[in-house]
């Protein structure tokens, strides 16, 4: 049989074959989409660290002058139980590139949190080639940039395992101006199917980032992304809703979709500021609640990009708590 079935294989249309690739993937992915939310309660560190209900925790970006393990510290020093490493290809800590080790690195993020006392829940991983501020993401169309950046995320993908992390964050890529807005989101689309079969075989989740200036930006985009990938999560990050002017009752069809929230200051046309006189610029409370009346499963990350921005962490941690998300 599997001779005749490599044969029609070898016989068919080359697109014929692609759609029968992405059908596999899809399939593959739908079934083992539900294999972390099953494992809740288990006794591996893996299996503990699934979210459940809302908890608070940190990203490492705002420490990105530091090495992983002097942001980790530094996070412990601020009373978070919770960590999320940065990835970000010329950026932070470790570049996707540069990990030529992935499952040994994943043992030593897994041994340094063991003695911190911490959980390492997600790794928030960032894929350029290149300038990293022209690179235009997973919409990339170039064949061998694709196969380059599926590789790297492999990295990343063995790495969490062995870390026993539970989630990847991703961008999903921007609009080009040479390729039609279809071609984009069937480009980003095709990646993150691909990415998120990976993830899901190690039986860890895939979210994408509802990121300001990207294709995932408005609910429409990100709800068809979600779609298209059955099983891939959003990470919802509250900071871009507020700079784009979206109001939260747009966002309702996205709720069932969620795995991660990030949270920042932001005003309208900023998703970056600081928490000025102890109180964020818009109701986090709405928020939190329309989290829980969907019984969203998350962490909820503080999450500044720089160090500049570092004193707002604590501040913004207990304006989290008092509005029940605990640490």
């Amino acid at each position: 049989m599997a001779g005749l079935n490599d044969s029609a294989m070898t016989a068919a249309p080359a697109a014929q074959r692609g759609w029968r690739r992405r059908d596999l993937l899809r399939g593959v992915a739908a079934a083992l989409a539900l294999a972390p939310l099953r494992v809740r309660g288990g006794s591996s560190a893996l299996e503990r660290r699934q979210p459940m209900g809302l908890k608070l925790s940190c990203s490492s970006l705002a420490f990105s002058d530091m090495s992983w393990q002097a942001a980790l510290e530094e996070i412990k020093k601020l009373g978070f139980r919770y960590a999320e490493l940065a990835m970000c290809e010329g950026w932070a800590h470790v570049s996707p590139s540069a990990l030529t080790e992935p499952e040994p690195h994943g043992k030593k993020i897994a041994e340094f949190c063991d003695r911190l006392g911490m959980d390492p829940i997600a790794v928030h991983a960032g894929f350029a080639l290149g300038d990293r501020t022209q690179f235009p993401g997973l919409t990339v169309a170039d064949p061998a940039a694709r196969k380059t950046i599926l590789a790297h995320f492999e990295r990343v993908v063995a790495c969490a395992r062995a870390a026993e992390v539970p989630l990847i964050r991703v961008q999903p890529g921007r609009f080009l101006d040479e390729l039609p807005r279809e071609a984009c989101i069937k480009n980003a689309t095709e990646m993150l199917e691909e990415m998120h079969a990976m993830a899901a075989r190690r039986n860890i989740a895939l979210a994408f980032e509802n990121q300001t200036a990207s294709i995932a930006e408005q609910p429409a985009d990100a709800l068809e992304l979600l779609t298209a990938v059955p099983g891939l999560r959003l990470d919802y990050d509250i900071s871009h809703i507020v700079a784009n002017s979206i109001s939260l009752e747009q966002t309702s069809e996205l709720m069932k979709h969620v795995g991660h929230i990030a949270v920042r200051n932001a005003k309208p046309g900023s998703s970056n500021e600081p928490v000025r006189g102890g109180q964020l610029s818009y109701p986090i409370q709405d928020f939190i609640d329309a989290f829980r009346a969907q019984n969203v499963n998350a962490y909820v990350a503080v999450e500044y990009y720089e160090p500049a921005m570092r004193d707002s962490i604590p501040i913004l941690k207990k304006i989290l708590e008092h509005a029940g998300v605990p640490a």
